[in-house]
């Protein structure tokens, strides 16, 4: 039935302007706690470019996003004010979750009932936080935030996602029960963001003398590590890589499985940090170039080791002494 039938079902637009893998991921807790929150609302997601949520992480939309308008232009140009949208539908309630004043203009002509955004203040929403308000730093924090304007009430947020019964045998498989796993991701987007790997493997070392196996998470940006970490530390494991994996060998629900079987994570600032966090178990984070504050995974229990603290913002600042402390106190707590 088409949205703009009002004797249907309420209907509810997210407007965004894309995400890369990154923030696709930072969003899962903000789409399901969406989904909670307007349980009978026909949802559609639109996004100025592309979207992971509609293609990596589709598999995980199920039961949450009812429709994707992803790539509609709208948002790439001011000179789009000019135009009419190429959406005409009208919504119940469009929920605008960027910053730039323009494309929240544009996010406004989208035919609706309500239209709430926290742009500027609030100051162009028809929905308003209380007197004295002041925006959290934590992009998640943010987008709770608007839920609970838009929708009255703070919905829950619960990090740990539903992965599927046979996501789970595999993972059970490949880490059996009895050692004490720990989950190690040495990759970033950017190696500029990446701990130098010699500490990752006194790292590894470090969980291997304790009675524990460092399991590396490499993704097919790190193979050309592969070699090095093998010869370094022959205890790890190295699940990804294994040849007798099912494709696609890569999959964020896969990830999230073998991470769920580990006492402990560590990770970069990178897409798998966000995996990591959405398996919810200890986590430990680096961070060196980029803002913790702002973008570190929400988790029951974590912690993060920044750059600044040891003077600098270059990775190799922090020193693995730091982490193999932070890590065991993770475990122990």
């Amino acid at each position: 039935m088409p949205a703009t039938d009002r004797a249907g079902p309420a209907s509810l637009a997210v407007f965004t302007h894309g995400e890369l893998i990154g923030d696709a991921l930072i969003k899962i807790p903000f789409v399901r706690a969406l989904r909670g929150l307007f349980p009978d609302h026909r949802i559609t997601w639109i996004t100025t470019e592309g979207t992971h949520l509609a293609t990596t992480l589709r598999p995980m939309m199920d039961g949450l996003i009812d429709e994707f308008r992803a790539d509609t232009g709208i948002g790439r140009s001011p000179l789009g004010l000019l135009r009419p949208l190429p959406i005409k539908e009208r919504f119940s309630l469009v929920l605008d979750t960027q910053a730039l004043p323009w494309r929240t203009l544009l996010a406004r002509r989208l035919r609706h009932d309500v239209f709430v955004s926290a742009c500027a203040g609030y100051r162009l929403s028809d929905r308003r936080p209380p007197p004295g308000y002041k925006e959290p730093r934590h992009v998640l924090d943010r987008l709770f935030d608007l839920l609970e304007v838009a929708g009255g009430r703070r919905p829950p947020l619960d990090m740990a996602v539903p992965i599927p019964a046979e996501a789970e045998a595999e993972a059970r498989a490949v880490l059996p029960d009895g050692p004490g796993y720990v989950a190690i991701a040495p990759g970033a987007g950017k190696r500029v963001k990446c701990w130098p790997l010699d500490r990752f493997v006194a790292l590894a070392r470090a969980q291997a003398e304790g009675g524990r196996v460092p399991v590396f998470i490499l993704g097919p940006a790190e193979l050309d590590w592969l070699p090095e970490l093998r010869a370094a530390v022959p205890q790890a494991l190295f699940p990804l890589q294994d040849a007798a994996l099912a494709e696609p060998r890569y999959s964020p629900v896969r990830t999230i499985a073998l991470t769920r079987r580990c006492a402990a994570a560590v990770a970069n600032d990178s897409g798998t940090s966000h995996l990591f966090g959405l398996a919810d178990v200890p986590l430990l984070t680096l961070y060196g170039p980029t803002i913790a504050e702002k973008l570190r995974p929400k988790v029951t229990r974590g912690a993060v080791l920044t750059a600044s603290a040891f003077g600098g913002r270059e990775m190799e600042r922090i020193p693995a002494d730091a982490a193999i402390r932070e890590v065991e106190a993770l475990i122990r707590s």
